[in-house]
């Protein structure tokens, strides 16, 4: 498992990635209110088939939090 920071449109999000490069991607999404964490046992488990990747969405987890009068917190956003 490795993990790591992606800047997106200037936030900082924080990703788990595991498997190798070559494999099918898996993308794991979170609900609400989680994060990649949930994903941590899983993902090793899968990597041996998939490269699979979880990321934490703004505001949940190790990813940046922006200030709600500037980043829409819902799902038109």
């Amino acid at each position: 498992m490795h993990h790591r920071f992606v800047n997106v449109d200037g936030l900082s999000v924080f990703c788990r990635e595991a498997g190798s490069v070559d494999a099918p991607v898996l993308l794991l999404p979170h609900g609400y209110p989680c994060s990649s964490f949930q994903f941590r046992r899983l993902m090793p488990a899968l990597a041996n088939r998939w490269r699979t990747i979880a990321a934490d969405y703004p505001g949940f987890g190790y990813s940046d939090t922006p200030a709600p009068a500037t980043f829409g917190y819902d799902f038109n956003a």
